[in-house]
């Protein structure tokens, strides 16, 4: 086929007119040429039938899609790459060889329908992709105590000498195991598409292929990934009749809600931290909630710098950071003064550790003053980042449940229940709905709140608590200490964030007790103690009488 009938067989899918702008008809010209010369053009369509094929289905696109004028108008995404600055270099590059990415979500519960729409559609030419599942260190452990004579189930922390297991053969068994193939499994959504049969010989009874996503990308083979949302179910169920971009991008109920940091039900919106981070920035818009979604999603950012900035927030610190991908394909292409696409390959090097292509940007980089920032800078970018279509999609999608949440309390609540797993333990859930007039399952939240459970003062700052644990996490410092978050209830609608300077079995147990001092930060109040006790209500029970 020549170019022009290329294009044309591509605009005649357009869902939506182009915008009468020299900015957009430059950018349309410009992705056009990229996906010509990279032979895109059957790529596209092929997502596209797979969108009008589910035409019935809200869906929403995430990851660099949204980069995309193309997947705009194409109705593939409802990101508009140019209102949101979006450079299409993070999306399409002449300068790669491999597919652009094209991830979809829709509502958890419909995903399987899609995917046996799409098998229907396509018979023998579309399979859901295998994924290889490895021994890391605790499943070869258990692995090797298993072959060692350990029967029945292993508890989380056993040990070797608790099993009369030889611990020299069980070590040389556990090193042996690592990285090997434990188990095939399926993708999470990975679907891959031939234009002719698939060999039989690797297609399975449930129509998987025994291959995993990184031998699809090896064989360029068309893969797409068939998502599945929560926060996307939850949101249509309280309101069907609303897009993502239907919600007003600034609210005041919206903004009050989200400065105080109450988000629990958010799906995707609700951790410990993202509250915190609410607070400290006070968010405005659903701009404000797509940075937000950057700084605490996986971003290009360590642990160690992300939490440095967060405890130091002002919006001065940002001026010199990554906080999404494609700032870093811009810090590239400017520092020297290269094009966007070239760019964004070093940016690739840098997330991937190519230790020859980040030895070539420094020598590019010669005597310039800002080198050893730039360097320190981009050896960040190592492991997942976020790129800005990614936070776009999901910060809206976090801004339209805080909305519904903010003007519509009672759906949301139902809706949480019926689609939201969060983080939090189930009691977190229930005693909230409950709050709000929605029966709830039987638990022992009916019962009233658990007795003493409550933050005392001691004297000063130092304070006394008792709470039920609502969630928890272990996080390994840079310098190998540990330190355990815990979110504690101390009565229906009110909690506690507990610093623990040291690792904890939260998981062990439902009720934390300890004392430490009241710290001030960001907006946000904390507990910060070097130890606590844990234990069950049953314990618990013993202890107050």
């Amino acid at each position: 086929m020549t170019d022009l009938e290329n294009i044309q067989r591509l605009t005649e899918r357009f869902k939506r007119p182009l915008p009468n702008k020299e900015t957009y008809q430059k950018r349309l010209a410009e992705e056009i040429e990229l996906i010509l010369k990279l032979k895109f053009v059957d790529y596209f369509l092929k997502i596209t039938d797979i969108i009008d094929l589910t035409q019935d289905i809200t869906h929403m696109t995430r990851g660099s899609a949204g980069s995309s004028l193309v997947c705009y108008l194409l109705g593939i995404t409802d990101v508009d790459p140019v209102k949101w600055n979006i450079p299409v270099a993070r999306f399409l590059n002449p300068l790669r060889d491999d597919l652009p990415d094209v991830d979809i979500d829709f509502e958890h519960w419909r995903q399987l329908e899609v995917m046996e729409r799409i098998f229907k559609k396509w018979p023998g030419r579309t399979a859901r992709i295998s994924n290889y599942v490895k021994y890391q260190p605790k499943s070869a452990k258990r692995e090797a105590a298993k072959r060692l004579g350990a029967k029945g189930r292993l508890p989380r922390n056993f040990k070797y000498e608790d099993y009369n297991i030889d611990i020299k053969e069980a070590k040389r068994i556990e090193q042996k195991l690592l990285g090997k193939k434990r188990c095939i499994s399926k993708h999470c959504g990975g679907i891959i598409m031939f234009d002719r049969l698939l060999p039989k010989s690797l297609i399975s009874a449930d129509n998987q292929i025994l291959l995993d996503k990184y031998e699809v990308e090896d064989l360029e083979h068309l893969k797409v990934d068939i998502l599945a949302n929560r926060g996307l179910s939850q949101l249509l169920e309280i309101d069907p009749t609303k897009n993502l971009s239907d919600y007003p991008e600034t609210d005041k109920a919206t903004e009050e809600l989200l400065c105080r940091g109450d988000v629990l039900g958010v799906t995707q919106g609700e951790s410990p931290a993202m509250r915190r981070l609410f607070r400290a920035i006070k968010p405005k818009s659903v701009l404000d909630c797509v940075f937000a979604t950057a700084m605490i999603r996986p971003v290009a950012l360590s642990g160690r710098q992300k939490a440095t900035m967060f405890h130091n927030w002002t919006k001065e610190n940002l001026q010199d950071c990554i906080v999404f991908e494609d700032d870093a394909i811009e810090i590239i292409s400017d520092i020297i003064g290269i094009d966007m696409y070239e760019a964004d390959m070093y940016r690739r090097a840098f997330a991937k550790k190519n230790d020859e292509k980040i030895l070539q940007f420094v020598e590019r980089l010669g005597n310039h003053p800002k080198k050893d920032h730039a360097v320190q800078t981009l050896m960040s970018l190592s492991g997942f980042g976020l790129c800005r279509a990614h936070a776009v999609n999901l910060g809206r999608l976090i801004w339209a449940l805080a909305y519904q949440k903010a003007h519509n309390p009672t759906k949301f609540w139902e809706a949480c229940l019926k689609h939201c797993e969060g983080s939090y333990r189930n009691w977190v859930y229930q005693i909230e709905a409950h709050r709000h007039g929605i029966e709830t399952e039987s638990g022992w939240w009916h019962r009233g709140f658990v007795p003493k459970c409550q933050v005392k003062s001691q004297y000063l700052d130092y304070v006394e608590f008792a709470g039920v644990i609502a969630n928890g996490r272990v996080f390994k410092s840079n310098k190998g200490k540990y330190i355990t978050f815990v979110t504690l209830g101390i009565a229906p609608g009110s909690y506690i964030d507990v610093t623990i300077h040291k690792p904890f079995s939260h998981r062990d147990g439902d009720i934390v007790m300890g004392r430490g001092k009241v710290k001030h930060l960001n907006n946000s109040d904390y507990v910060d103690c070097q130890d606590a006790e844990l234990y069950s209500f049953q314990q618990w029970s013993k202890i107050i009488k």
